[in-house]
């Protein structure tokens, strides 16, 4: 797989939710691999050492911060990136769940919950796609990288005698809805040069970065280039 990751150095990915735990171990990963990055995270997230964190000796890295919710501060950060880098080549979505499992009252159905959720991922995704896809259409080339949960599939934390089970009714139903848009969006896009495909991680998955990492390589690298909605997932 080496020669297929050489291929790939020197292109410009954009990691929307740079400042995740996934998003970071991610950056680093690439950066290490002499691909420029665009790191882009909603304000609240915002972490000032982000991009000492995923500084590499042959990467360039911008960083840049949106609204969520906001078309506006999405398109206007993906511009910038795309001025600066010269282009943009994949982009890799992860994910904000860890900051709002905190937020969340297990034995209260709230409303409020919901629109965090679904606004900070399942909408932040889209947009992330609307504000970026374009600059790739205009190439005729591209990856996206949809980085999911399980829990879309398992229902994980469901039957536990409660309908939260510390936020998993509101972590299913996003990652559902995650799916289902990715694979949408991959049937639109794959005539147009571009593979949307995703990863899907298990409860472990802090402590296994290398299996994530490996899974971006691959779908990177070419070896799957007729691949088009297709999940691994990771357990």
């Amino acid at each position: 797989m080496k020669e297929s990751t050489e291929e790939y150095e020197g292109k410009n990915c954009v990691i929307f939710g740079a400042n995740s735990i996934v998003g970071v171990g991610i950056g680093k990963f690439l950066a290490r691999s002499g691909i420029n990055l665009g790191l882009v995270d909603i304000d609240s997230y915002k972490e000032d050492t982000l991009v000492e964190k995923v500084m590499g000796s042959r990467a360039k890295v911008v960083y840049r911060t949106v609204s969520s919710s906001s078309e506006e501060s999405f398109e206007k950060a993906a511009a910038e990136i795309n001025n600066s880098l010269g282009g943009i080549d994949c982009l890799i979505c992860t994910y904000y769940f860890e900051e709002e499992r905190k937020r969340i009252d297990e034995n209260d159905m709230c409303v409020d919950a919901w629109d965090r959720w679904l606004n900070h991922w399942v909408l932040s995704y889209f947009l992330a796609m609307k504000a970026i896809v374009p600059y790739m259409m205009q190439r005729k080339a591209g990856k996206v990288i949809f980085v999911n949960t399980t829990t879309g599939y398992t229902g994980e934390g469901e039957g536990e005698g409660g309908l939260t089970g510390n936020g998993s009714i509101y972590e299913c139903a996003s990652s559902s809805a995650i799916t289902g848009m990715m694979t949408s969006i991959a049937r639109d896009v794959i005539p147009r040069g571009i593979s949307v495909n995703g990863i899907s991680l298990g409860p472990g998955y802090r402590d296994d970065m290398e299996s994530i990492t490996w899974t971006v390589r691959l779908w990177l690298s070419g070896m799957c280039e007729y691949a088009c909605a297709q999940i691994l997932r990771l357990y």
